[in-house]
């Protein structure tokens, strides 16, 4: 009885997926805008006097260190000139947990269905910010590297976390984070397939 409704909601995901990320991928512009935003704002409160500015360049995010390099080569803050060291990076790699989830609810037979999309949408937005965040944080460590660092006393340790938090927001994250929200969402549909969760659920 149970095996029906769980073809169904898998014909839909694979359906739903690949409309959710091409309309993911066609407005990053815009998905992609608050994170920035946020991020930024984080970024500059957590490590002062680091980052000049953070930017969308389409769907690539664009950051501008205050640090750039000196007559000597030297990098420096702040910098001399205009010689900023900038970098572009891709927060596409992290923030595909918005489509799989989209399509997650999508595909989930309930009436709650796009109210649980705006729930869903709400709650990855803190898991695209901490991706954001610390990727930021890693190309200031490593890429600007020992100036970053000791303008900001990065321990050894310190800069272990951050290379941690990197690859936990850019790795595991984007994949965990969808299915926990889903679930979390969708538990009337969960116990439907399988009751004997539902001690699981009350505990």
């Amino acid at each position: 009885m149970t095996h029906k409704p769980l073809h169904r909601f898998m014909l839909g995901v694979l359906i739903f997926f690949p409309l959710t990320f091409f309309l993911w991928y066609i407005s990053a512009t815009y998905h992609l805008a608050p994170i920035t935003l946020i991020t930024g704002k984080l970024v500059s409160i957590v490590v002062p006097d680091a980052l000049m500015w953070l930017r969308l360049d389409g769907h690539m995010l664009v950051l501008a260190s205050n640090f750039g390099h000196d007559s000597t080569g030297m990098i420096v803050s702040p910098p001399v000139g205009d010689d900023v060291l900038g970098f572009h990076l891709n927060p596409l790699i992290y923030s595909y947990s918005l489509p799989l989830l989209a399509a997650l609810i999508l595909a989930t037979p309930s009436a709650r269905k796009w109210s649980n999309l705006l729930w869903g949408i709400v709650l990855i937005l803190p898991t695209e910010i901490f991706s954001m965040t610390f990727s930021v944080l890693k190309t200031l460590t490593f890429d600007v590297g020992a100036a970053f660092q000791a303008q900001q006393s990065i321990s050894s340790t310190e800069a272990d976390f951050i290379a941690l938090g990197y690859q936990v927001g850019t790795l595991l994250l984007p994949m965990i984070a969808p299915l926990i929200i889903w679930v979390a969402l969708n538990r009337d549909f969960l116990l439907h397939l399988a009751p004997q969760w539902e001690q699981s659920f009350t505990r």
